[in-house]
């Protein structure tokens, strides 16, 4: 949790702001729940079943969080 909340300083947002882009997100929706949910304490492991995601997706999406705040976790679609 600790890190998640450093993470979120370090883009200049807080648990709040999170939770408000939960509801508010058009595509990205899940993933900053999944963000709000490890900002209260929950593991990447509880995450990942909760949201019945794979748990290196939900590593990705922290990775992508960690390297460019919120753009990171904008959804991209990729293939056909």
């Amino acid at each position: 949790m600790n890190d998640m909340l450093a993470l979120l300083a370090q883009w200049q947002m807080d648990v709040r702001g999170v939770r408000e882009r939960v509801y508010r997100a058009e595509a990205p929706r899940e993933r900053w729940h999944a963000v709000w949910l490890l900002t209260t304490g929950w593991s990447q492991a509880q995450v990942a079943k909760a949201l019945e995601r794979d748990a290196h997706t939900i590593a990705e999406w922290v990775d992508g969080f960690r390297k460019s705040g919120a753009s990171g976790l904008v959804f991209e679609q990729t293939g056909g």
